[in-house]
């Protein structure tokens, strides 16, 4: 950046203004003065670059042919973006090979024995005049699930959750050797937590379906005419326990590179030992209908049933239906392909800055990835630009396009794993686009360090319909929905609450790299379908591929200003204020034992207001040489967060502050959490002196060389 001419920044200043919704004259986080003019003329020119039709073409080739991870096509794809980024000039463009469990389906049968003969279509219906849907697309499944055959009689058990099956038992309905029939759950429940607590209480199978009050016509017009699922779309997915550990079941906790040790699948703690099939709700209802018994809590009441009296709900009678599950799955190692390239650094071109999306989906991948996939093809070409035009960013930054995420988040953590010293030593911060858009509202989930940074580059990008800064749409949304402004500043912009699900986790978790995970969402009722294709995204997620383009700019501007910032921009105010807050949340009857961590958090506050004051004085005095010193105190920070033994139960979960629950669900303070959550003082104690432990080791991180 500091390549640029003077004559460019004065071209460009006027545009920024226009382009952006922001102050032109102001001063950027982390920047001079002078640096904040010449990132503002640069900034004003990438956003020029950035064109909507071009994402619109990157998208119709990514979900042109089915690509589930491990395929032929899986790996055209990865051949493809790799000579596209050569092309763009990305340097360094490489394929990376590891050889992890993806098992693919050979039977997925589920049919009914009892009181009638009937059989699941398990496929999807053709949407006539799109011929997208045309293709075969394989048989629907949960992969990691349990191969083998069962005949049991069915019990709906809602969405699967433990205090469902503590109804049903206290109704004298017991799931022992029966086949669980649930719902995906809204909110989110992941799939994988559904099989973990059907196989803890003891049922043989279980069959996951969406019900149409949850994405389907009970919410409105389904596709193609909305964005709503059809009655036949089934929803794909994982069901391993990578809450557990994530990436190769059988290389837990080091890379699958060739010659690795394996353990054995009856070691792993993340496969599942149950079967479990999806369903679609035209195939799950012919089951639903044939329950008896009680008739189920108004909670789990879903479209109804036509037909069946006031169309209610049952939960069976434990004796009939019967069902017969026959799953065979053939448990094969396979290649799967991460795909990297850089722009390297011009004055720092250690550090980096990490962009990543996955390539993998389970059919077609419209929303989910192929809408990130084609806004990080566009953000490459782009950035590219800049660099082939002489304006390369400081520090590199690094592309990546991840493979196996729909498994178990299985390239970037087996790439993450495999370069673990490197990234500990000079990840600034990892940037993740799973899905770009589906609809207009903007969200963001990221570590505290990155709010103000997030909320700055929300205020120069516009919405793209409403001609506002994406902050200011942002806020006139949460008024319409609340009936009031929301409070606490832009800092609310950002959910700082982080659970797992994405390619983010190995970063934040493992490594301790400061994560961001951007996305723009409206309805969306086809995840994991086959309708999810290119003819979703342009009629009805995003017509015109506009939301695209901003979150291109988004992506683009958050990775620019952390590439060429003086001082980086990570506000670790804001981070200690916000574990504050986490820990004045846990059970008050626990203050005394964590008094500790309360005062470390102190000690951190104290920290992090005085490398904020230093940092703005060297700023002001412009004097480089106090940069180097600050940049790698604020690296350093996150890092410190971890514990080398991980939480209890699951070592792989290194990060003292963040960790899904089973369900993804963010889990704050995991260790402490989970030990209120068991009502163990002595463990309280212990896990709070952890947590106090890794507060200091941040405060000393940031006071170090003052």
């Amino acid at each position: 950046m500091r390549l640029l001419s003077a004559l460019l920044c004065a071209l460009c200043l006027t545009a920024a203004a226009l382009a952006g919704g922001d102050d032109p004259q102001a001063v950027i986080y982390g920047f001079t003065s002078s640096s904040s003019r010449e990132q503002r003329a640069l900034e004003t020119r990438f956003q020029s670059f950035v064109e909507a039709d071009r994402i619109g073409a990157y998208h119709r080739e990514y979900t042109a042919k089915p690509h589930v991870a491990g395929s032929p096509r899986d790996r055209e794809l990865a051949e493809w973006t790799r000579d596209r980024w050569r092309e763009f000039g990305l340097e360094d463009v490489e394929i990376t090979e590891h050889e992890v469990l993806l098992p693919w389906p050979e039977e997925v049968t589920v049919e009914m024995t009892v009181p009638r003969t009937w059989r699941a279509s398990m496929r999807e219906d053709p949407i006539p005049g799109n011929e997208a849907t045309q293709a075969d697309v394989g048989l629907p499944y949960h992969a990691y699930s349990a191969s083998g055959e069962v005949v049991a009689p069915v019990v709906y058990a809602g969405s699967g959750n433990p205090a469902d099956y503590d109804w049903l038992r206290s109704r004298n309905i017991d799931i022992t050797g029966k086949i669980a029939l649930v719902r995906y759950s809204v909110p989110y429940s992941y799939r994988g937590f559904k099989a973990l607590t059907a196989q803890q209480r003891g049922a043989a199978g279980i069959l996951i379906y969406s019900d149409p009050a949850d994405d389907g016509f009970k919410k409105g017009k389904v596709y193609p005419e909305g964005p709503w699922g059809p009655e036949s779309h089934i929803q794909r997915g994982g069901i391993v326990f990578d809450f557990m550990v994530p990436g190769d079941p059988l290389t837990p906790g080091w890379a699958s590179v060739p010659g690795a040790r394996r353990i054995q699948a009856s070691e792993s703690v993340a496969l599942p030992r149950i079967m479990s099939a999806p369903l679609s709700w035209k195939d799950a209802r012919v089951i639903l209908s044939e329950l008896d018994g009680p008739e189920a809590p108004k909670a789990w009441q879903g479209a109804g049933l036509p037909g069946q009296g006031n169309g209610a709900y049952r939960v069976g009678d434990g004796i009939s239906p019967v069902v017969r599950m026959r799953l065979r799955m053939d448990d094969r190692i396979r290649p799967i392909w991460t795909v990297t390239g850089k722009i390297r650094g011009a004055s720092d071109p250690d550090s980096l800055v990490i962009v990543g999306n996955h390539r993998d989906a389970w059919i077609y991948g419209g929303v989910d990835p192929s809408s990130g996939s084609a806004a990080m093809m566009e953000l490459a070409r782009t950035l590219g630009a800049l660099a082939k035009s002489g304006a390369r960013p400081d520090r590199t930054i690094l592309f990546a396009s991840w493979d196996a995420e729909e498994f178990t988040l299985t390239s970037s953590t087996e790439w993450g794993e495999q370069h673990e010293k490197q990234l500990a030593a000079n990840a600034v911060a990892y940037l993740n686009v799973d899905s770009a858009a589906s609809g207009p509202n903007f969200g963001a989930a990221a570590v505290p360090a990155l709010n103000r940074l997030i909320g700055e580059v929300c205020d120069v990008v516009r919405d793209p319909v409403a001609r506002i800064p994406v902050t200011a749409a942002w806020r006139a949304r949460t008024q319409k929905e609340r009936g009031t402004l929301p409070t606490g500043g832009g800092g609310e912009l950002v959910n700082n609450k982080l659970g797992s699900g994405s390619d983010y986790t190995v970063f934040l978790n493992f490594l301790g790299i400061p994560i961001a995970d951007l996305s723009f969402d409206g309805p969306y009722g086809v995840y994991h379908s086959m309708y999810d294709n290119h003819h979703w995204v342009s009629r009805i997620g995003d017509p015109g591929f506009r939301y695209h383009a901003a979150m291109v700019q988004i992506w683009g501007l958050l990775a620019l200003r952390l590439a060429n910032a003086d001082v980086l921009p990570l506000d670790y105010v804001a981070y200690t204020q916000r574990i504050q807050r986490f820990i004045k949340e846990i059970d008050g009857r626990y203050a005394k034992e964590l008094a500790g961590a309360l005062a470390a958090a102190g000690r951190l506050e104290s920290s992090a207001s005085a490398i904020a004051k230093e940092m703005d004085a060297a700023l002001r005095s412009g004097s480089d040489r106090e940069w180097a010193s600050l940049n790698r105190r604020l690296m350093t920070a996150e890092r410190a967060l971890l514990d080398p033994d991980g939480i209890p139960g699951r070592p792989w979960y290194r990060h003292q502050i963040y960790a899904p629950k089973y369900t993804y669900a963010p889990e704050m303070l995991p260790g402490v959490a989970e030990a209120v959550t068991r009502g163990n003082g002595v463990e309280i104690t212990a896990q709070a002196a952890r947590l106090a432990a890794a507060l200091n080791r941040a405060a000393e991180s940031l006071e170090r060389a003052r």
